[in-house]
């Protein structure tokens, strides 16, 4: 049995995509659990939620600033100290564009990645509180404040004045790449001349990190509509690492615009009391027949337009993905007014699954009295399976994988998922991994089944292991792989329902040789790392690793006889698909960007046909994977999109 201590200072570990770099540092604490219970949270790691970043329907943009030609002279960059700044980092400045945060709690070395946003090349503005706090000294407490500017920073960079008049929606669209230890980001708006400032965004409800290119859509009408005299203060508060800001830009948005995010038809809530585990109603992606899900419908709704919006509400729709039968549907009880730049989560009910094998889709949208103006963001959908054996939490395509810092390399270390056991009489025979490319020979994986407790700490009890399997490179998986590895238990195990048990693949011979892929983002300390003795960790990517109630026969993904094609590329305002899996009624369409995210997601169950064409004005430039999903049977092709 191992117990969690939630006093350990060790480095954390990491889950990076292979084209990242990684950061450590030390008493970074994680989140706060079922019983006040911390873990770790591992640095490199990705913003929450499984489906698209929220985006508003843009039209015009008023203004932008792309720091092509440095700071502009009318901005002003303060910090309480009088020593730290806001930094611009440009072709020709030292350092230059390929540096972000240049601290020592940064690696490799000493510098850290980048923004990665679509002018980038051209410049970009930073705040690096780790630099200014400790330029140069070991990542150690006993190092804080070593520098010219000891934090804790209160920087703020504000505007010149920027002319709204005339416009009666408006929206504000950054790029920006941060990493928090302590601390808080906000942005705040003036319309007076810089008397009166009001918050319109901060980071209270953000990861501690996200993605190099991230961008965030904000509706700024209720206080900059036909203003004249509008300002933006960027602020950071804290102690340590960044905030890259580039790109900014204001744009004129829709009158009538919902968008919805973090669907599901789960209700994890980690803290409820209510939950005897902490894990029940997690979403799953294929179920065992013996357990199919209770669901509970809910949405996030945000009125990305410029007007209020009257008698919004979830509509819900569960379909069998081969015919296209209705199984249930409903819609939220009550609806609600929702003002411009508010978000409300809505229910819509629950349902039952039933327990027939198959595939299976849950299609969630939004509607309100208005007619929506941009109806490409106020809809959704989830797939999942019913399946004769197998319990599945990823989302079944390898998009990511784990890598280790250097210094546990030799270290014997598992990786794998929560599981909460819901049907009684299962015995578990086998659990299936996906191999990540990275993985080394000669090395051995095997497999590990633990009981699995929060309530007093992290408490896992060992109850099983597999036979350990040499890896061969026949296993790896690339981006977009499905290759499965089975391993056996000598006798199947029984388990209990009502338990959370915690299903995990390893190596002896540690990191270096094993690398796990990854597959959708993991909601908090539900996708775990242990490193021997008892250092447990969480990622937010959920690993590839599945459970089995019965034989498991594990194959790759099945490939089309006849190719698919795509066109233009590269592609502007949309790419044309012409594949034969495309004539099936249950035929899906998901795009991949290059950092392992669904950024569109679609499927033919109303107009199944040969041609599909999809609209990417959204995407940003870069290079896209188009997996197109009937049944077992997939396609994958790439497509590369640019504004000429």
């Amino acid at each position: 049995m191992f117990v969690y201590d939630r006093q350990s200072t060790k480095p954390r570990h990491t889950m990076i995509r292979l084209i990242l770099s990684f950061s450590a540092l030390l008493l970074m604490l994680g989140v706060e659990l079922h019983a006040q219970v911390q873990i770790p949270y591992a640095p490199g790691s990705f913003p929450f939620g499984n489906r698209p970043e929220l985006q508003g329907g843009s039209r015009d943009v008023i203004w932008f600033e792309d720091f092509a030609n440095g700071i502009p002279s009318d901005w002003t960059s303060t910090e309480t100290s009088g020593i730290a700044s806001w930094e611009y980092r440009g072709p020709n400045t030292t350092p230059g564009v390929d540096v972000g945060s240049r601290g020592s709690c940064v690696a490799p070395s000493t510098v850290g990645q980048p923004i990665v946003s679509p002018s980038a090349a051209n410049g970009f503005v930073i705040f690096d509180s780790n630099w200014w706090d400790n330029p140069s000294m070991p990542c150690s407490p006993d190092n804080f404040g070593t520098g010219p500017a000891p934090a804790p920073h209160l920087a703020s960079l504000t505007t010149g004045f920027i002319d709204l008049s005339g416009y009666t929606g408006v929206a504000l669209l950054f790029n920006h790449y941060y990493h928090l230890y302590q601390g808080s980001l906000s942005i705040e708006l003036s319309n007076d001349g810089g008397i009166s400032w009001y918050p319109i965004w901060s980071s209270f409800n953000e990861p501690e990190i996200i993605d190099p290119n991230a961008e965030r859509f904000v509706q700024i009408t209720p206080y900059a509509a036909n203003q004249a005299f509008v300002q933006l203060r960027f602020n950071f508060y804290g102690t340590y690492y960044h905030w890259q800001l580039d790109d900014i830009r204001i744009v004129d948005t829709y009158s009538n615009d919902l968008s919805i995010r973090n669907s599901t038809f789960g209700d994890f809530n980690l803290v409820d009391p209510a939950h005897p585990t902490g894990y029940e109603f997690m979403e799953y992606s294929k179920y065992p027949d013996e357990m199919p899900p209770f669901m509970k419908f809910s949405t996030t709704v945000n009125n990305v337009g410029g007007q209020m919006q009257g008698d919004c509400r979830l509509r819900v729709e569960v379909t069998n993905a081969v015919d296209n039968s209705v199984l249930h549907s409903a819609a939220s009880a009550e609806g609600f007014a929702v003002e411009p730049g508010q978000e409300l989560l809505l229910r819509a009910g629950t349902f039952q699954m039933t327990p027939e094998i198959g595939s299976y889709r849950v299609a969630f949208s939004s509607t309100q009295l208005e007619s929506d103006e941009f109806t490409p963001n106020n809809v959704d959908t989830i797939p999942f399976r019913i399946d004769d054996v197998q319990y599945a939490r990823d989302e079944l395509f390898a998009s990511a994988v784990y890598l280790g810092l250097p210094e546990w390399e030799n270290i014997p270390f598992q990786i794998g998922n929560v599981f909460l056991v819901t049907a009684p009489n299962l015995s578990c025979h086998s659990i299936t991994v996906a191999v990540g490319q990275g993985s080394s020979t000669p090395a051995q994986i095997k497999g590990y089944l633990y009981s699995f407790s929060i309530l007093t700490g992290i408490t896992a009890t060992l109850i099983g292991t597999t036979e350990p399997i040499d890896l061969m490179p026949s296993m790896f998986n690339g981006y977009g792989d499905q290759i499965l590895t089975n391993l056996n238990f000598a006798t199947p195990i029984p388990v209990e329902a009502g338990t959370a048990y915690f299903v995990a693949v390893g190596s002896d011979q540690g990191v270096d040789n094993f690398v796990c892929a990854l597959s959708g983002d993991a909601e908090d300390a539900t996708a775990l790392v242990r490193f021997e003795p008892n250092d447990w960790y969480y990622v937010d990517r959920k690993p590839m690793v599945r459970m089995n109630f019965g034989f498991f026969n594990s194959v790759e993904e099945k490939e089309l006889a006849t190719p698919s094609k795509l066109y233009p590329c590269p592609a502007q305002e949309s790419i044309t698909i012409v594949s034969p899996l495309l004539e099936h009624a249950s035929a899906e369409i998901c795009i991949w960007d290059a950092q392992g995210r669904c950024v569109h997601r679609s499927n033919l169950a109303q107009t199944p046909l040969r041609n599909a064409v999809v609209d990417v004005r959204e995407l940003q430039d870069g290079i896209y994977q188009v997996v197109l999903q009937q049944g077992e049977t997939s396609h994958r092709l790439s497509f590369i999109k640019h504004e000429r």
